[in-house]
């Protein structure tokens, strides 16, 4: 019985080992992205809407 209680206690510390591990790595994936969007000027473009007043009045 003790045997399986200190298996059970393993799995799940390895379990929140690797869920912890997993959580790390995203985040650092994230910084590391935007630190490389740093460098980037804005590359969206810009979107001008003009509209002419005759439109307006019909």
């Amino acid at each position: 019985m003790k045997i399986l209680i200190l298996l059970f206690g393993l799995t799940a510390a390895l379990g929140t080992a690797g869920k912890k591990t997993a959580s790390d790595v995203k985040e650092i994936k994230h910084r590391q992205e935007m630190r490389e969007l740093e460098r980037y000027p804005n590359l969206l473009p810009e979107v001008v809407i003009t509209i002419s007043r005759d439109s307006l009045m019909k």
